[in-house]
């Protein structure tokens, strides 16, 4: 990545640039000394971007934990860096400059959101990546640079987007450089580069979409985040696409999921579930563009059928192939008799440089044509062997006659093979027929291990049943005593840290056990199922509800002072005319309430609880259906 490209572009003063709010927040953020209340105070002058950002934010951490309320506790849960990008995102976005009429900016954000959605959501199913809210980001920002072309050369990139060709990435990427100097994979990743984001980000981002070159990733974090972001990108692209190569599209992203060990229908399901939370992540986006499953249900059944192979038959017989240099079949060029017989050839020329594994289509055989002195032949094996290969490739060396000192260093460099040139034509196939072997015992323990990943994750999702159950009041569906104990603890550890305010509710309805006597236990039962609806209308966002005894229910309110939690409690008390209990209920039921807070000089949960089961007391004896605070009581 060539960083006078961004010198050369910068001049033209059209380059996409965050302004406003975001450079503030960017000072504050690269300066020491500065706390999260100040980048709070920032974000919060500007009331439009502070609700997009509690959004944006509640889709980074979709999955963790409960939802961020408020814009001090975004900063402390997904920390400087990572709100300081997504600011960044939502600059962009907002951005009003529109100049380049063939550009879809509607469309490009759509599928730079989805994209991220996609890419949170496999980074989640592969756990060993990215962390989910940082693969959101990269996602949604992986595309930038063609914003920025759009920006910079508005008619001519509007001229290369209206050709017939540019739905084809490749075709569009070679275009873009042969005419502009540079292609928007490269052009993200430089942004991305300035912009501060880590190095893995950038390099995945650069080759997530690009063919073979002189540079290589050398560790497997590296190629399985650009697989991650390039089959988050195809699935994104899938959600708007209607064009005639959508059928490859699909296949494509298939395929790249099965090399990152992620089934099919890990794949389809992912796709459901973007489409299902859609409704509500694209409310960040002012103009929304109409979105489509990326996975039709005829394609999933038919992709998902296995079909058996014939007895005795490959599994393909066609190989991605890699030739490095010249070597000759006798009597034709050996990449030409291959590229006839059907295979997928690559060539490379024998200057020897290290070469990329291609993170979408990475070769299955390399053919070398090897030359003496042989040292550079053997370093290059190596580095074909440090190379992180999802499949490591067949290494084949074809070149003059070497003494058995020189075999045994070749093969300890990495070469599986070796022949001498000019191979023929048996001999080439040979080979050729090993590899599809080695292939077929690879599909077949990839099969393999997707079965035992599909019980793995059937296994999973019953734990989580099974604790969701231990967690839950069958009854009125909320979470039971268990549930709230341990989420107390972790309310109380955050305000603790971070100097936050929390208060709990208990609530206690007045007269229940004298219904519950006179009508019998399925009227009691129906008035706590109405009374839990009742209270689930009433609560805020960010309140846990619990259900803790027969008649008694806990609140907890993170970020809530006494006077909050105590306006809550009135409501509460104030509803109970208008809640549809069974009529032999109506009128006699109420409610009182105790109220306790970190105010109130507590030194521990269990302390905390007492106070407010005192406070409740208080309400009761002091004639039932109020509100009592703790630190009121005299």
């Amino acid at each position: 990545m060539d960083r006078q490209i961004l010198e050369r572009l910068r001049e033209t003063g059209r380059l996409p640039s965050p302004k406003g709010v975001y450079l503030e927040v960017a000072r504050l953020i690269d300066a020491q000394q500065t706390t999260s209340r100040e980048v709070a105070r920032v974000i919060q002058s500007d009331p439009a971007l502070a609700g997009k950002l509690l959004r944006l934010a509640n889709i980074a951490i979709h999955f963790e934990r409960r939802p961020i309320v408020s814009v001090g506790e975004a900063i402390l849960i997904l920390g400087f860096a990572q709100v300081k990008r997504l600011v960044l995102a939502l600059s962009l976005m907002n951005d009003q400059v529109r100049s380049c009429p063939a550009f879809d900016y509607g469309s490009f954000w759509t599928h730079s959101l989805l994209a991220g959605m996609a890419a949170q959501r496999l980074s989640k199913l592969l756990g060993t990546v990215l962390p989910p809210d940082e693969a959101f980001t990269a996602g949604l920002l992986g595309q930038v640079g063609r914003l920025a072309l759009a920006s910079i050369y508005p008619q001519d990139y509007g001229r290369l987007l209206s050709a017939a060709e540019a739905a084809d990435l490749h075709w569009l990427r070679a275009e873009e450089r042969a005419r502009l100097g540079v292609d928007h994979g490269e052009l993200s990743a430089i942004l991305l580069g300035d912009w501060g984001l880590p190095q893995l980000y950038v390099d995945a981002v650069y080759f997530k979409g690009a063919s073979p070159s002189g540079t290589y990733l050398s560790d497997a974090r590296s190629i399985a985040a650009a697989q991650t972001l390039y089959l988050a990108d195809l699935v994104g692209g899938l959600c708007l696409s209607e064009t005639q190569n959508r059928p490859e599209q699909e296949a494509a992203a298939v395929v790249l999921a099965g090399h990152l060990g992620v089934s099919k229908e890990s794949l389809f399901i992912l796709g459901n579930e973007l489409l299902q939370d859609w409704g509500e992540w694209s409310k960040i986006l002012g103009e929304p563009v109409l979105v489509q499953p990326p996975f039709p249900p005829g394609l999933v059944s038919a992709m998902t059928k296995e079909e058996p192979l014939p007895e005795g038959e490959a599994p393909s017989s066609l190989l991605r192939i890699l030739v490095v240099g010249t070597p000759r079949e006798r009597g034709r060029s050996l990449p030409e008799g291959l590229i006839r017989s059907g295979h997928v050839v690559s060539m490379v020329q024998a200057d020897l440089r290290p070469v990329s594994p291609d993170p979408v289509q990475p070769a299955q055989m390399v053919i070398i044509e090897w030359s003496l002195p042989d040292a550079p032949c053997r370093d290059y094996c190596t580095a074909l062997r440090a190379a992180a290969w999802v499949e490591p490739p067949y290494l084949l060396g074809i070149g003059p006659t070497l003494d058995d000192g020189q075999l045994r260093a070749a093969f300890r460099a990495g070469l599986d093979a070796y022949e001498v040139a000019p191979i023929s034509e048996q001999i080439l196939d040979a080979h050729l027929r090993m590899v599809q072997r080695l292939q077929g015992a690879q599909r077949e323990f990839g099969r393999k291990w997707q079965k035992l990943h599909r019980y793995a994750t059937t296994l999973a999702h019953s734990n989580r049943e099974l604790r969701q159950s231990a967690l839950t009041d069958p009854l009125t569906g909320l979470r039971n005593r268990r549930y709230a104990t341990e989420r107390l603890q972790q309310e109380w550890a955050v305000a603790e840290r971070h100097g936050g305010e929390l208060a709990i509710m208990l609530l206690d309805l007045d007269q229940f056990k004298q219904i519950n006597d006179d009508f019998g236990h399925d009227v009691g039962d129906e008035v706590l199922r109405q009374f839990t609806a009742a209270l689930e209308g009433l609560a805020r966002q960010q309140d846990v509800l619990c259900r803790i005894g027969g008649d008694e229910f806990l609140v907890i309110c993170p970020d809530t002072s006494p006077d909050g939690a105590k306006f809550l409690g009135a409501r509460i008390c104030e509803s109970m005319d208008v809640v549809p209990l069974p009529s032999v209920a109506r009128g006699r039921l109420h409610v009182s309430v105790g109220i306790a807070s970190l105010k109130d000089g507590v030194q521990d949960v269990e302390a905390l609880l007492r106070a407010a089961d005192l406070a409740l007391y208080t309400a009761k004896q002091g004639g039932r259906n109020r509100v009592v605070i703790y630190g009121e009581i005299q």
